[in-house]
């Protein structure tokens, strides 16, 4: 059975697992730590105190064992092959602090200065001794001072605010130091009060509401952190260990693992088709499934923040600092219901909120599969060119077949050239990448993987056939990863395709393995709630030698986009694995790009310096570098009321261009694999349905309806990738059928 390729589980070596259950032997045998005052402290730090728990509570002596068996196992199993030393350690307490303060809102510098001298260097001693108490005793300093930040803030709220002042507000202080004392920490909070009232009062809710609402949201924070149970509490302090190591490892306690399958919150959960995680008090959208009603709505991006819930007609419901789960049971509900989100979109500099319908469905899988579009690109000339794009958003099952079929509907229809699109494609199954790389190249090496132990295995494609011989271009972004990079780096060391898009791909180059950690214990009943770790085991690497990893895949030829600005990707995620190198492998390179990417360059940079949709963009990443430089926002009222409605006009001033630049879209047909089992006709892309016309989405307050022609443009990337896709067939075309002659001489080597 093929398996995604972020759990392709590669079996632990035999000395690793005696090593670890020898450990955890010599753990019984050892005298345990005095219980009753650690029991006590587990209670309180996670509000239990007096109380009946509703489960079985976890217990010091197994959380210590599970702390202690995480360690083993990272320490003697990760890619780092890096021992659980004062240096992880230092890490390791890093990492727990930011993850409980994410915002430097609740310790003060006296809180962090006593825990680092304690803990900082011996959370690697407290861990292989099998004792939790440095999770228990931080997390329970953090209650008491968010207990504190709590009574100050519903006090604040209580009082007069002036917006009239000229003062300023930094939200995003992930990367402040935290308040020296706690006259700063005070100061701060005024802050933050004013900044989070001054949201309600822009958004035009009523004052009333606007304390009613942050009330609760304060209120909920300390109830909801007081709610963690010994096993939640655990669960953050050993993923921050694993984090230690690198990002994508991961300690899942029994629940979380029983959730991982659905990894937060899938479409059959949500009814929004949404990935959904929590941080700095946010819901946040993790990611989009592709067909899913958030997806298609086109009103939700990777990195929103939902702010409220409401269902149907109902009254809102604040989500700020509500925990996820609780968010998640929210946003359930049967379909053809419909949900409403106040969400804060991310490229928002000031918070500013907007309210979208969504219409919950069951996720329909037939939306998830590869497509292809046809388009009749209109030259300076007056010509067009009919080129073909296949999109693909995963690498599921069988979709090298699926892709195959759509290819030969794309030839009868005489296409010209083909786009593989990957810009949104995260990954997926490692076979199904090496199979659809094959069906551009003749049989050779796609990828090469290595582990720790410096074995390095070259994994090929076998097939000799070739479904596309022609001109080929593959688009990718900041999103393209894992399954996606193998991809679009293989076609460019062979010299197959042309790579067009962001500055990178995410850089995703590492395996992960997913084991339960009951496996380590002498009798695997002893570890029935120990969860389960999964950690980096492996890592990817180019058939020319380079790897993914870090920095991903460069394109042929880039394009601008507000992405670039916004440290997305593998190497702004702390203690990612380094880029490093690997012998080649032996393949033919076909040459069919390099003679012409310096043109094709110089002739897209022409364009791009020369439309004014990518004036629009390059206005746009100049006001991102502007908030990058200085992320603080304005209290004043007035000054804000006049941001909100400049932005405004620009908005609809470019809306006004763009309809005189282009009246009519240029049409766009697709080609789906439920159509091709019917025999259907390309349909146009944005067509009216008779659903769109019984049940149209109400529009935001404040939000204009998104006009229909927008909605069925090209958007100003894939047109520029098009674009260069035509002059590379021009290009070519005084060479006839050298695509073909080519491809077929390396398949004779």
């Amino acid at each position: 059975m093929k398996n995604p390729i972020f759990r392709w589980v590669v079996p632990l070596s035999l000395a690793v697992v005696v090593s670890v259950i020898a450990q955890e032997k010599s753990r019984q045998q050892a005298v345990a730590p005095e219980e009753k005052s650690l029991k006590h402290l587990l209670d309180t730090a996670s509000g239990n105190a007096g109380a009946t728990p509703q489960k079985p509570e976890l217990s010091s002596r197994e959380a210590g064992r599970i702390a202690q068996t995480t360690g083993n196992v990272l320490a003697s199993g990760h890619y780092r092959q890096k021992p659980l030393n004062d240096e992880i350690s230092a890490t390791f307490f890093t990492n727990y602090l930011s993850t409980l303060d994410y915002a430097r809102l609740i310790f003060v510098q006296a809180d962090v200065d006593e825990f680092a001298q304690r803990y900082a260097n011996r959370l690697d001693d407290f861990t292989l001794a099998g004792d939790p108490t440095p999770a228990y005793e931080i997390f329970e300093r953090y209650l008491s001072r968010l207990k504190e930040r709590t009574t100050l803030a519903l006090k604040l709220l209580e009082q007069p605010i002036d917006f009239s002042q000229d003062e300023r507000f930094n939200p995003q202080r992930d990367k402040v130091p935290w308040p020296k004392d706690k006259a700063e920490a005070d100061e701060i909070w005024r802050q933050r009060i004013k900044f989070d009232v001054l949201q309600g009062r822009l958004a035009k809710d009523k004052a009333d509401d606007v304390l009613k609402n942050l009330t609760k949201r304060y209120n909920r924070l300390l109830k909801t952190m007081k709610e963690y149970d010994n096993e939640e509490i655990l669960s953050v302090y050993l993923t921050s260990l694993s984090h230690a190591y690198d990002p994508h490892s991961d300690y899942m306690s029994p629940s979380e693992a029983k959730q991982f399958e659905i990894s937060n919150v899938k479409l059959s959960l949500s009814g929004i088709g949404a990935l959904l995680e929590w941080e700095d008090g946010y819901t946040r959208i993790k990611s989009l499934v592709p067909g899913g009603p958030a997806e298609q709505s086109k009103q939700l991006k990777p990195k929103d923040r939902i702010a409220a819930v409401a269902q149907e007609e109902g009254d809102a419901v604040d989500v700020v600092e509500m925990r996820l789960n609780k968010v998640v049971e929210l946003i359930r509900g049967k379909k053809g219901t419909t949900v409403k989100l106040t969400i804060v979109p991310n490229e928002s500099a000031d918070g500013t909120q907007k309210v979208i319908y969504l219409v919950r469905d069951d996720i329909k899988l037939s939306e998830q599969f590869a497509k292809a579009r046809i388009v009749d690109l209109p030259g300076t000339d007056g010509s067009t060119t009919k080129l073909g794009i296949i999109v693909l958003n995963q690498f599921y099952e069988n979709c090298t077949r699926d892709i195959e079929r759509l290819i030969r509907r794309l030839k009868d229809d005489k296409v010209q050239g083909i786009v593989l699109d990957l810009r949104r494609n995260g990954g997926g199954i490692l076979e199904e990448a090496i199979q659809l790389t094959g069906l551009f190249v003749p049989k050779g090496p796609v990828v090469q993987v290595k582990g720790f132990n410096g074995v390095n295995r070259v994994m090929d494609d076998d097939d000799s056939s070739v479904a596309w011989d022609g001109p080929l271009v593959v688009a990718v972004g900041h999103l393209s990863a894992s399954a996606s990079e193998i991809v679009a780096a293989a076609l460019q060391d062979y010299g197959r395709a042309l790579i067009v898009g962001d500055a990178a791909t995410h850089g995703k180059g590492t395996v992960q393995t997913l084991v339960p950690l009951s496996q380590f214990y002498p009798r695997p009943s002893m570890g029935a709630n120990a969860g389960k770790l999964k950690f980096t085991v492996s890592k990817f690497y180019r058939i020319a030698g380079g790897t993914t990893q870090k920095y991903g895949v460069t394109p042929d030829i880039s394009l601008p986009t507000v992405l670039d600005h916004m440290e997305l990707g593998e190497s702004h995620l702390p203690n990612c694995l380094p880029a490093d190198r690997t012998t080649p492998a032996s393949f033919s390179r076909m040459n069919l790009v390099q003679p012409y990417v310096a043109t094709l360059r110089e002739r897209s940079a022409n364009r791009v310096g020369s439309t004014k949709e990518y004036a629009f963009i390059l206005e746009d990443i100049e006001e991102m570098k502007k908030r990058k430089e200085d992320p603080s926002v304005s209290l004043n009222e007035t000054f804000r009321l006049a941001e909100k409605n400049d932005r405004k006009a620009k908005n609809d001033a470019r809306k006004k261009e763009r309809h005189t630049l282009e009246p009519i879209p240029i049409p766009v047909y697709e080609i789906t694999l439920e159509g091709l089992e019917k025999g259907e006709a390309p349909k146009i892309v944005g067509a009216k349905t008779a659903a769109d016309v019984e049940t149209p989405k109400p529009a935001a307050d404040d939000e204009e309806a998104e006009d229909e022609d927008d909605a069925k443009r090209i958007e100003p990337q894939l047109r520029e990738t098009l674009n260069i896709l035509a002059d590379y067939l021009q290009l070519a075309a005084a060479k006839g059928e050298r695509f073909a002659q080519d491809l077929r001489a390396a398949a004779g080597k």
